[in-house]
């Protein structure tokens, strides 16, 4: 069984097109939005679309991710980001994983037409598959066994994805399967491609040296 994990604070605008393309897979999936205190209507259209709802306080991903995984059934745990939609047949692949494989991610596409956004999906999907280091808008999965042998999520301000991925390869092979996952392009559409690229580049690259994730922070978001 697959359990569908997410992670959700103030994505009424997307929430119900990532839940829709979940519920239009052949195959079935356990489903679980956790939302990190939404001020909009988050947990209404989540309710709306009758899958298990859990809140939290406060907004904190790791935490979010990990409460999702804590309650979840699936012996696979995918965790999908609400800006993101599941291509048509994504979950029948995730279902024929093969048994030595611990986890692993999909191939991204950023959703538009900008030729920036096409490089930035085929250089991610190259980088990810060259050095098995995962995103969280490719949609990370893991087998729950795997899952609790790391304890979950690190809580940390950035690259929790990265640092989750890392640790996961350590405990066995992991594997990026054709999606294409499908991921808005909001993030990238008030940044110019270059200074885009080179905070990916930064971010990566410092995590590596070992730089506090807190002053990556800093750096990735400031203006």
């Amino acid at each position: 069984m697959i359990s569908v994990i997410i992670p959700v604070r103030n994505e009424e605008r997307l929430l119900g097109k990532c839940l829709q393309s979940v519920l239009d897979q052949p195959e079935a999936a356990e489903i679980i939005v956790v939302d990190g205190a939404s001020s909009d209507r988050s947990v209404e259209i989540a309710r709306r679309f009758g899958v298990k709802v859990l809140t939290m306080e406060k907004p904190c991903l790791a935490g979010q991710m990990n409460r999702g995984a804590r309650a979840a059934a699936g012996d696979i745990l995918l965790f999908l980001h609400a800006d993101a939609t599941l291509n048509e047949g994504c979950l029948l692949r995730l279902g024929g994983l093969g048994k030595k494989v611990v986890g692993g991610s999909f191939t991204m596409q950023v959703e538009g037409d900008r030729l920036f956004y096409r490089i930035l999906s085929l250089g991610g999907n190259i980088y990810c598959r060259l050095t098995r280091t995962y995103f969280g808008d490719r949609g990370i999965f893991v087998r729950s066994e795997t899952f609790r042998r790391l304890d979950g999520y690190r809580n940390m301000p950035v690259m929790t994805d990265v640092d989750f991925s890392r640790r996961m390869k350590r405990l066995g092979k992991t594997t990026i399967l054709s999606g294409p996952i499908l991921t808005s392009s909001r993030k990238f559409e008030d940044e110019s491609p270059w200074r885009t690229l080179y905070l990916i580049f930064y971010a990566l690259f410092a995590f590596h040296m070992g730089v506090d994730p807190e002053k990556i922070q800093t750096k990735y978001y400031s203006k």
